[in-house]
């Protein structure tokens, strides 16, 4: 099986880092073995050349009136200790001349190949370091060669290489990248194949598979993220069922005033040809309410429609929600008095409230309205506003019989009309509502109550967030 693009990138970049890593690690690791390496030798040739020292001091005090170049237990000990040191030996004066040496043939130009940078002072000796060829310490150790004078004990090591245990430390490092980088293939494939599956399933509902859902499991990102998939495709779905109903609903309603106009031309036209014009007065009078009745369902329709695309921009202001509703009731005393109703209201707020004053009205003249059609004739009305915390509450009852919990929730949706509502109306007022108050950030609900029905609004104050 070809291995995706994403696969491909997960192993070369886990690749790119391991690699990194490892050279990191190598890196480390040789300096501080060559420093670890340095530091023991310079502390093992200091104690031997101290040793050293002390021998050599003690054969040329054994033999005062002997001159240091022909002090021959002397001689044999330098070259004894060149030896056993595997070093160069040798006996300056206190003028630099060479007095005794453990080999043949000159000097070597040991201190001219060193910087006073790599010189490191111990107190009795100085190491000299040079990295000419290999790692090469020289040691000059201060004695005394005659009474009073001194001299120095010079020391050059053979060239020496640390022992390299990075060879062996950079394969092991190889080793392991290997294989972890094939450890890598399988867990790569488990997040590409979670990944396919999300791919597929969005394919699946673009391709007009609405019921599909995702598969993926598990507590990690990827599982968060087929969770939230299945939520946006549930809502996704909702959301095309209810333009589907909308579209539904709106051919319904409007089929009926059409319905009724066709009818009302069709009896216009037979009492023009009569000769009937008195009677077409009625016709043309019904006509005209039917086209009202579709202006009003077609102008309701379009701003339910700005509400769900959120078109409609709200022009938050301060304002006092108390004036608003005895404004809405003022207009609605004809109806109140035609039906006989009684309406109380405790509106105790300190206003202001922020919020969009057009809106607003909007959606408390359609609870008000419903309040004022649905009630039965003589019933009451309570209108209610208080303050709970940083929310404003306002609660509408009427006089009304009790609910199912599925109308209770239902009566929100658009064109939906409760069987026990006998009042004609669209179906979309309280639906506009409900979009108004959550553009509001507030909430909005309906419950039974002792006294009828409750519908009961919450906003917050300051209008900005939540409820």
């Amino acid at each position: 099986m070809k291995p995706g693009k994403l696969y491909l990138k997960i192993f070369l970049s886990f690749v790119l880092v391991l690699i990194v890593t490892e050279i990191l690690v190598f890196g480390l690791f040789s300096i501080a073995g060559q420093r670890s390496f340095r530091s023991r030798f310079e502390r093992y040739a200091g104690s031997q050349a101290k040793l050293a020292k002390e021998f050599i001091e003690e054969r040329i005090r054994l033999r005062p009136e002997t001159t240091i170049a022909e002090n021959e237990p002397l001689k044999n000990l330098i070259q004894r200790l060149g030896e056993i040191y595997h070093a160069k030996m040798w006996l300056e004066g206190p003028d630099g001349t060479v007095l005794l040496q453990s080999f043949s043939g000159d000097i070597p130009e040991s201190r001219g190949m060193v910087s006073e940078k790599r010189v490191k002072d111990f107190g009795q000796f100085k190491v000299h370091r040079h990295f000419k060829r290999g790692w090469t310490p020289f040691i000059v150790v201060p004695l005394e060669v005659r009474e009073h004078e001194g001299g120095s004990l010079n020391i050059l090591f053979d060239t020496m290489e640390p022992s390299h245990p990075e060879g062996g430390f950079a394969l092991g490092l190889i080793g392991i990248g290997i294989v972890i980088a094939l450890l890598i293939i399988p867990v790569s494939r488990i997040f590409t194949k979670r990944i396919k599956q999300l791919r597929h399933s969005a394919l699946q509902i673009a391709g007009g598979d609405l019921t599909h859902r995702v598969t993926v499991k598990g507590k990690d990102e990827i599982g968060e993220l087929g969770r939230s998939f299945n939520q946006m495709a549930d809502k996704v779905g909702r959301m095309i069922q209810a333009g589907r109903e909308l579209t539904a609903n709106v051919s319904h309603e409007l089929r009926s005033p059409l319905a009724r106009i066709r009818i009302a031309e069709e009896i216009l036209r037979e009492r023009w040809e009569r000769g009937d014009y008195q009677s077409c007065k009625r016709h043309l009078d019904n006509i005209r309410q039917d086209v009202e009745e579709l202006d009003r369902l077609i102008g309701s329709i379009l701003v339910l429609s700005k509400l769900d695309i959120q078109e409609a921009t709200l022009k938050r202001e301060p304002f006092n929600p108390s004036d608003l509703i005895h404004e809405l009731l003022e207009r609605l005393k004809p109806s109140i008095s035609r039906r006989s109703l009684r309406v109380i209201t405790d509106l105790s707020f300190d206003p202001p409230l922020s919020g969009d004053r057009d809106a607003l009205r909007t959606a408390l003249s359609n609870i008000l309205d419903n309040a004022v059609k649905f009630t039965t004739e003589g019933g009451s009305i309570f209108v209610a506003m208080q303050t709970e915390g940083d929310c404003l509450r306002i609660d509408v009852t009427n006089s009304f019989q009790a609910l199912s919990e599925e109308d209770l929730t239902a009566i929100f949706e658009p064109f939906y009309r409760s069987e026990r509502a006998d009042a004609a109306g669209s179906g979309l007022g309280l639906a506009i509502t409900r979009k108004i108050i959550e553009r509001h950030g507030g909430t909005i609900k309906a419950e039974n109550a002792p006294e009828g029905l409750r519908i009961q609004i919450r906003l917050r104050i300051d209008g900005d967030e939540e409820v």
